[in-house]
């Protein structure tokens, strides 16, 4: 059956409507999630004219935000404008300017010490160089200390521990150089027996030509030199035998020339163990030689 539709409002049913609930102004009744946050002093906030007020009319004009001052803080910093490159794309902000330290200038003192450690450094390349090419140009080598000849006149033993001796070497002082002449101008000689001090002598300064030999005689004289009963057995023994062991130490200060006009003196230190027969016609019967710087 078709009800004609009533054009009468008063006569329309109501639609139903959701309750309402009290407006708070101050917010405490909305969940804390939708509370609006108060502003703080750092903020802008737009300052509405009387006109726009709630419950005033609003005019046609838009607000105008005027920014709120903070005491203690200055204006803002201007932003840079962006720069856009040709053909679109993102926009960017020019880098600042970087700062290039002032240069300092270098102190006098500064440079003097390094052209001081400069000049040391030639100084020394330099020498060295030509200690080089004296040594290829000469090739020095050391002299040598030996024993030619030895004889034992006599040997005895008085009170029975004190050794009273007699001893002619003939010393060889040798230069193997080609081109340097050496000469000797120190030179002490120390005759042992079994480790004891029995003779010494000093030996007067020599010259030796190049690649040739000097020749001295050295008399050692024995006096009054106490022995162990050790010694004395073994003294007994190597004379029974014709065996008698001696050991002669030199030490000899030398310098060498070169070409005449440069000079250098070192010590060296020549060891000889020798064998000879029996006194009072004794004879060397066998050496051994060495020379050390």
């Amino acid at each position: 059956m078709f009800h004609p539709r009533e054009t009468n409002p008063h006569f329309q049913p109501r639609l139903q409507r959701p309750p309402q609930t009290h407006d708070h102004t101050d917010g405490s009744a909305l969940p804390t999630r939708f509370r609006p946050s108060p502003p703080s002093s750092s903020q802008t906030l737009p300052i509405l004219p009387r006109s726009q007020e709630p419950g005033s009319h609003l005019s046609i004009s838009s607000p105008v935000p005027v920014p709120v001052s903070v005491l203690g803080r200055g204006p803002p910093h201007p932003r840079p404008s962006p720069v856009t490159h040709q053909g679109g794309g993102v926009p960017h902000y020019p880098s600042p300017s970087l700062q290039v330290p002032p240069q300092r200038k270098t102190k006098r003192l500064t440079w003097l010490v390094a052209i001081c450690c400069v000049l040391l450094w030639i100084i020394v390349i330099l020498g060295g160089l030509i200690l080089l090419i004296v040594y290829l140009a000469y090739r020095p080598r050391y002299p040598k200390f030996d024993i030619a000849d030895a004889s034992f006149n006599a040997a005895y033993l008085d009170l029975g521990y004190l050794l009273n001796g007699d001893m002619t070497l003939l010393a060889n002082f040798t230069n193997p150089n080609k081109k340097v002449n050496v000469e000797f101008r120190y030179m002490v000689i120390n005759l042992y027996f079994e480790g004891t001090l029995i003779a010494a002598r000093y030996v007067e300064p020599l010259s030796v030509s190049k690649r040739s030999y000097e020749l001295r005689d050295v008399h050692m004289v024995s006096s009054q030199i106490p022995f162990s009963r050790r010694h004395v057995a073994q003294l007994n023994e190597q004379i029974r035998t014709g065996r008698i062991m001696f050991e002669a130490k030199s030490f000899l200060r030398t310098t060498s020339n070169l070409g005449g006009f440069f000079r250098y003196s070192y010590w060296l230190y020549g060891h000889c163990k020798f064998v000879v027969s029996a006194p009072p016609s004794g004879i060397l019967v066998a050496k051994n030689c060495a020379t050390k710087r």
